[in-house]
């Protein structure tokens, strides 16, 4: 009985240590999203706790009906009568909430992908990483993501040494399992790669990427690193389709440190570039701006918290000392936000935080 609108719809589950459930939401008996709750384990004290699932920007007209379905569901770690415990697929509200003003999930059309190093001196990918998991999740754009890689900077050895580049990559490579284990199912991506031990398919996953463009579904790709991968990308890639990829930047620090492609050959391609300032002016804080999420409810924003703290303490630079940085998020979240139709281009902590958690959470 309410009106016709745009609203977010948070539906929340119950986690259950025993099975992680699917759900689905149908609005007059066509499904409109499905998700699934997140892995707690055995005598986890999070079980029986709500998770909260988000759905933004769902167009409702009155009148329609509702239904929420859930299947059970086990993870075989809990032995019961010779088999083992399954969970129920509890649920226990759903709300509306008008975005008709305020919404702030307003992605462009098309597809994601994400050119991370982290194998550079500056280890700030794997706090923004972590970030941009969560951040993806609590909008539920985690099937725009077609391509994710890592350590994308192919010739690092004249700035960090042999020993702390191969640690990073084993850094990078777990918390790209775990953010995607935590935070998915990211249905449309296939794999995540190493650049440095994976480059062959790195660059064919982002050419075929690029190839699948158009003016109905371009690419936004996400430069959070140096551009070479992106490079061989889009030189393998079919002329045609390079008019629909936007290359996004926030710091010449990436663009002008290729080693085999200069920024202006990126550009070359016919590719739409994106500049959208500094992001470490927001987003590269004190640690205190970030004790909310040390003990959080939620065991994935503590997580977040865990890997801002690892990049804080990786000891290779002194400027990240004392700092917590996401910078790199911030290109994600001006993407979420609108990108260049009003995507906000100067994010805070303070802002990431509210997407992240809800206005309960907060308190």
């Amino acid at each position: 009985d309410g009106q016709s609108g745009v609203y977010d719809i948070t539906i929340t589950t119950l986690a259950e240590e025993d099975g992680e459930s699917t759900y689905r939401l149908l609005i007059n008996d066509s499904k409109v999203a499905d998700f699934r709750n997140k892995h707690v384990g055995a005598g986890s004290p999070l079980d029986m706790k709500p998770q909260i699932h988000r759905l933004p920007a769902i167009a409702i007209n009155t009148g329609d009906t509702f239904a929420i379905e859930s299947n059970t569901a086990t993870n075989g770690e809990i032995p019961e009568d010779g088999g083992t415990a399954w969970a129920r697929g509890r649920w226990r509200a759903i709300e509306f909430t008008n975005s008709n003003d305020v919404n702030l999930v307003r992605p462009p059309a098309g597809r994601l992908a994400i050119v991370a190093d982290g194998n550079s001196p500056d280890p700030d990918d794997i706090g923004a990483m972590a970030v941009t998991f969560g951040l993806l999740d609590r909008t539920g754009l985690q099937d725009r993501l077609v391509h994710l890689s890592h350590s994308c900077d192919l010739n690092p050895a004249a700035r960090i040494s042999p020993a702390d580049e191969k640690r990073r990559q084993r850094v990078l490579s777990r918390l790209f399992k775990e953010g995607i284990n935590r935070f998915g199912p990211f249905n449309n991506l296939a794999a995540s790669f190493n650049c440095r031990t994976q480059q062959d398919a790195a660059v064919k996953d982002l050419r075929d990427a690029i190839n699948d463009s158009s003016l109905e579904n371009p690419l936004w790709i996400i430069e959070a690193g140096e551009p070479d991968l992106i490079g061989y990308a889009l030189q393998d890639s079919r002329p045609s389709s390079r008019p629909f990829v936007h290359v996004v930047s926030h710091h010449p620090a990436n663009d002008n440190t290729g080693d085999y492609f200069t920024w202006q050959q990126i550009l070359d391609f016919g590719v739409t570039e994106h500049q959208i300032g500094d992001q470490n002016v927001g987003l590269q804080t004190g640690i205190p701006q970030w004790d909310w999420a040390k003990h959080h409810s939620d065991e994935s924003i503590q997580w977040i918290w865990k890997q801002l703290q690892y990049a804080e303490q990786d000891g290779v630079v002194k400027f990240q000392t004392n700092k917590f940085d996401c910078s790199d998020a911030g290109m994600i979240y001006w993407w979420i936000t609108g990108a260049n139709q009003g995507g906000n281009t100067q994010s805070t902590t303070n802002e990431i935080r509210t997407m992240l958690v809800s206005t309960e959470e907060q308190k």
